[in-house]
């Protein structure tokens, strides 16, 4: 499942729980259930990355002609700057005001039919079918939520085995086997059952042996995995997020107070649940006085110049993993104390305005840069850099809208984004 952006308010997380999913064979026998359990899904981070929502086996030989998705309980957070003001359930948002809302669903279940349908499975070869949830096209002027929706079958599994990568799974891990562990994601509720081998890559601070044994019980842990063709998963990357008993959250940074060691951020995240926090949640973050700052670099080099090392060196629309010492519900939100707070991938659309390979700017930003006084960003590439429908930089056109993931620094010159990703829209 991936997302398309929003235009009009800017979104800052949006959830919704994807109950059932069914295809419907062309001679109106009954359809086929894909899903076995409700996944709740974040799709705001779904810009340049994939949700995992399952795998199933399907009667071989069956042409079906549609697929039907039903959803429920949307979750929105927002920074309205529409120039409006909204209100939704009796909740009010002011022009300029970030809010948690709980929006309507117009439409809880959609059926699709265009391509690929008609589709044949046939024995013995997996296909793998991608969502693509449109945010634009599903919030409505009064921010209800419509849901639309379009499916993309991906390419035929290659000599690797993969289906399809996914980035970044967060879970807690509650099974450890030979060569094979298991997490819960606290936020969709699934488990997952991941094998390793040879070419999964570790990164366990701390741990010397820096491999499969430096895995136990209870870590929180990041893991980029493959989806192989025979629905089993393959871990590329298995990254130590937290040891056991330790809580994190992962949020987008909406403003800073360097001078008071605080800041504030919508919540898009969290493992294992934290009591007082949620998903969509804008909280306040403390800094305690010799917090540990980290950066997540997924195999990117970080030039000179680029710092993450104190609260001078955070910026709005950075993402941010804080350890949760405390979590103190108050009147106007929670407030978390830290004492680890770790650079995480940030994600965000906008238009390419001009290109010096390997590097380009960007303007056109989601205005929570813009309401911020930043009004373009500088984006570098690498040779660790994948691009998506487009082969590299220097095929990027002006004007060309691109959503970027990547490690989000602040400069006196302005922010400098490290590309992980850059997917042409």
């Amino acid at each position: 499942m991936r997302d398309t952006p929003p235009s009009g308010v800017s979104v800052l997380s949006f959830e919704i729980s994807v109950t059932g999913a069914r295809l419907q064979p062309q001679d109106t026998t009954a359809a086929v259930s894909l899903l076995t359990n409700p996944v709740e899904v974040e799709v705001k981070q779904l810009e340049t990355e994939t949700a995992f929502l399952n795998t199933s086996s399907v009667p071989a030989g069956i042409i079906f002609s549609s697929i039907t998705v039903t959803f429920a309980n949307p979750l929105l957070t927002i920074l309205n700057n529409s120039g409006q003001m909204f209100v939704v359930r009796g909740q009010t948002c002011l022009n300029g005001q970030i809010c948690a809302l709980q929006p309507l669903l117009d439409l809880s279940s959609v059926t699709f039919t265009g391509t690929p349908f008609p589709l044949t499975l046939n024995i013995n070869s997996p296909v793998g079918l991608v969502l693509d949830f449109d945010l634009n096209g599903s919030i409505q002027s009064n921010l209800s939520i419509t849901p639309t929706l379009s499916f993309t079958q991906l390419p035929a599994v290659q000599q690797t085995g993969e289906l399809e990568e996914i980035e970044n799974l967060t879970g807690t891990l509650t099974a450890l086997g030979a060569n094979q562990f298991t997490v819960k994601d606290a936020r969709s509720g699934l488990s997952f059952s991941i094998a390793v081998n040879s070419s999964t890559q570790f990164e366990f601070a701390g741990c010397t042996a820096n491999n499969f044994s430096c895995i136990a019980m209870g870590q929180v842990l990041a893991v980029s995995l493959s989806v192989l063709g025979d629905g089993s998963l393959v871990a590329k990357r298995v990254v130590l997020e937290g040891d056991a008993n330790e809580q994190e959250v992962e949020g987008t940074v909406t403003s800073v107070n360097a001078p008071g060691s605080q800041f504030h951020m919508v919540v898009v995240g969290e493992e294992p649940d934290v009591p007082n926090v949620n998903v969509g949640d804008l909280v306040t973050v403390n800094i305690q006085g010799g917090a540990n700052f980290q950066i997540d670099q997924e195999g990117l080099n970080i030039s000179s110049g680029l710092s993450f090392a104190n609260a001078n060196d955070l910026v709005v629309g950075q993402n941010v993993l804080v350890r949760a010492n405390s979590a103190i519900p108050g009147p106007i939100g929670t407030t978390i104390t830290t004492s680890r707070l770790r650079l995480r991938m940030s994600q965000f659309t906008a238009t390419v305005a001009s290109v010096t390979a390997p590097n380009f700017v960007v303007t056109g930003l989601p205005s929570l840069f813009t309401l911020n006084g930043v009004n373009q960003v500088q984006v570098q590439t690498s040779l660790a850099t994948g691009f998506e429908a487009v082969t590299g930089v220097t095929a990027l056109k002006m004007t060309a809208m691109v959503s970027l993931r990547g490690l989000l620094f602040g400069t006196s010159g302005g922010p400098v984004l490290v590309a992980k990703k850059v997917r042409k829209r």
